[in-house]
């Protein structure tokens, strides 16, 4: 089969041929129809979160080859001998934040904390390929009314955001700010709190297009953080008191030094982006105001089957863009690591 291989960090992705296995015990063999193009692919392809290097971030580093890839629909092809209830050709969307179930996390139920993960395209082949080999068939989910490019942008941007915002509070009477609002998951963000009905919402990006997005996504204020006076704005919409949460894609230097001055008093801060930058702030600041800062890495198994249903039955609808085969992949990373990016890229291997 052909799969889009990283064979050294710093360089493109090679397209080259590969077997697969086939599927044991609990594995499912599943046929990639299609995969979505996520940022986290650009630091593990380049081998660095902003200066950041995996050891110095005490993590390691992959082993290579490795096939990319963690947003990943498709159908059934083949099931392992202790498969129960899947038969081939069903169409699944793919939880790639697996754990070999043993370890106290995911005892708990966060399975993406896991100590010895198996996350799919990152640690183990993933969706970058014809063909996926799913660890363990529990972290399929049967998909009915949603397209594949929908259901697999929603495994990583939909549960990501998913738990964002219940980490950050669902309250309507509040007001949230979501930075880095014209993105797959600044888009996906402002659809899933819409639906759940998290309060007003504030998104800020950095060009007129991002801002149009922005305000289709359902936000009820777009702020263009290169033309507008972004405090001034935000403190106008809010009566001068700030934001009572904020969720920030980006995580960048520039984010993390302006955004966390516009929480209100036991205002939440929630970092999602993993640009490398360092939080700096008073911590007098942060105690007078009781405000609370939080990173999340993705969500659990939960978080994932909820989504795809929240997604089913209020048809949410991803803002995605095909780009094209799989021989596009390298094109779709660079349209990422130059920020011309809109909603979110799949390729359809």
């Amino acid at each position: 089969m052909k799969a889009a291989r990283l064979i050294k960090q710093g360089n493109d992705l090679t397209i080259a041929d590969v077997e697969f296995s086939q599927p044991k015990g609990k594995q499912v063999l599943v046929k990639v129809r299609s995969a979505g193009v996520c940022h986290s692919d650009v630091h593990y392809k380049n081998g660095k979160w902003g200066e950041y290097t995996p050891e110095s971030l005490g993590f390691s580093r992959p082993s290579l080859p490795l096939t990319l890839g963690h947003e990943i629909a498709g159908t059934i092809e083949e099931i392992g001998d202790d498969v129960m209830g899947l038969t081939p050709n069903q169409p699944v969307a793919v939880n790639p934040w697996e754990g070999e179930g043993q370890c106290y996390y995911c005892s708990i139920g966060e399975e993406q904390m896991c100590d010895n993960p198996q996350r799919l395209g990152i640690n183990i082949d993933g969706g970058y390929a014809e063909y996926v080999l799913v660890p363990d068939s529990r972290y399929l989910k049967l998909i009915k009314h949603l397209s594949y490019d929908d259901a697999a942008v929603l495994t990583c941007s939909g549960v990501t955001t998913y738990r964002a915002i219940k980490e950050i509070g669902i309250a309507p009477d509040k007001k949230f700010l979501i930075v880095g609002s014209g993105g797959g998951l600044g888009t996906m963000a402002l659809k899933i709190g819409k639906v759940l009905g998290i309060g007003e919402l504030i998104g800020v990006d950095i060009n007129d297009k991002a801002i149009e997005a922005t305000k289709e996504a359902g936000a009820d204020f777009g702020i263009n953080a290169m033309s507008e006076n972004v405090e001034k704005e935000v403190m106008d919409i809010t009566d001068g008191h700030g934001v009572d949460g904020i969720i920030d894609l980006s995580s960048s230097q520039k984010t993390l030094d302006v955004y966390p001055k516009l929480l209100s008093k036991l205002g939440t801060y929630i970092m999602v982006g993993q640009f490398g930058a360092q939080l700096n702030m008073n911590a007098v600041t942060a105690v007078r105001k009781a405000i609370r800062f939080k990173g999340t890495y993705t969500g659990n198994h939960k978080d994932f089957v909820e989504v795809i249903d929240l997604a089913e039955n209020k048809h949410i609808k991803p803002n995605v863009k095909y780009v094209g085969n799989l021989e596009k992949v390298n094109e779709a990373l660079k349209n990422l690591e130059d920020l011309k990016v809109s909603g979110r890229q799949v390729v359809r291997p």
